[in-house]
């Protein structure tokens, strides 16, 4: 088995689909079969289900495709790193909950782009929990989650605690207790995200009953918050940021949910790449400049 049929299956693990993979990589249908027969062989599993509708991945088909991941990741890093062992170049892939992408990753991604042309860059926002999956199984480089985890596979820098407040327009009365807000609805981001999770716990721990709608962005959220629609849960500096044109309110949140630690993770078994090394030093430089 060599590079290029660990390649072979990772196409086909991205598209479950073998002619769909033929033709990513040039090669004719009956030459994937007869490379994906040799790569089962060699392991000695049952790799992938085939049926009318597709192909499948079996339990073992989908531990080795997160080895298959790792081993291209490392690969490319090897040849790169050694080839061009100064130079700040090649992929990265870094994950962001939402709020830190709006708020504290415009600066550091306006100095790491400039001072590294070369570098393929690429932003996945999602909740703390996806993006924590997206680590676990080498999908992203790394990622900004909310707080730290119990994981040892991860090393985890923290970068700075937040201050969490709760946002309305401009009109709404201040509030003291969520048993003022019955007649209004609570916006959250989809399930994972610990903005939602916080806001959940005050719900229960209040034992008030208020209607919930969930944001899948959050300009969409913003956005009706402003127009009356409901408040929502947020760091301090994002409602500051938001709030220059004076159209919202920024209400204090009792001490047991007022803070969130913005936490830097990623894999203990992946060496740190000199890009990766790049963007982590701008990143303590500039992270706590971003107002």
């Amino acid at each position: 088995m060599d590079i290029k049929d660990l390649e072979l299956f990772r196409s086909i693990t991205n598209h479950m689909n073998l002619t769909k993979a033929a033709r990513e990589l040039n090669y004719v249908q009956s030459n994937v079969t007869s490379r994906l027969a040799k790569i089962e062989k060699e392991i000695g599993k049952k790799l992938l289900t085939r049926t009318n509708r597709g192909v499948y991945l079996t339990t073992e088909g989908k531990l080795f495709s997160e080895y298959v991941i790792r081993m291209i990741q490392l690969y490319n890093e090897m040849i790169n790193t050694m080839q061009n062992p100064d130079l700040i170049s090649g992929q990265l892939s870094i994950g962001s909950t939402d709020i830190t992408t709006a708020s504290r990753l415009p600066c550091v991604l306006a100095t790491f782009l400039e001072e590294s042309p070369k570098v393929e860059f690429s932003l996945v926002n999602g909740s703390s929990e996806d993006l924590i999956q997206d680590v676990m199984k080498y999908r992203i480089d790394g990622a900004f989650i909310t707080d730290t985890i119990d994981e040892p596979k991860f090393i985890q820098e923290k970068l700075i605690e937040e201050e969490v407040v709760l946002i309305s327009n401009k009109s709404h009365p201040p509030i003291y207790s969520l048993r003022e807000l019955t007649k209004s609805k609570i916006l959250v981001f989809n399930s994972g995200c610990t903005y939602r999770r916080k806001i959940e716990e005050w719900v229960a721990k209040e034992g008030v009953i208020v209607q919930k709608v969930v944001f899948g962005t959050i300009e969409g959220m913003i956005g009706c918050v402003k127009a009356g629609f409901g408040v929502a849960l947020v760091s301090k500096l994002m409602a500051e940021q938001i709030n220059k044109d004076a159209q919202l309110q920024i209400h204090k949140v009792p001490e047991e949910y007022r803070y969130v630690t913005t936490v830097f993770i990623r894999r203990k078994d992946i060496p740190i790449t000199n890009t990766l090394d790049q963007f982590l030093n701008i990143t303590r430089d500039k992270f706590n400049q971003c107002y």
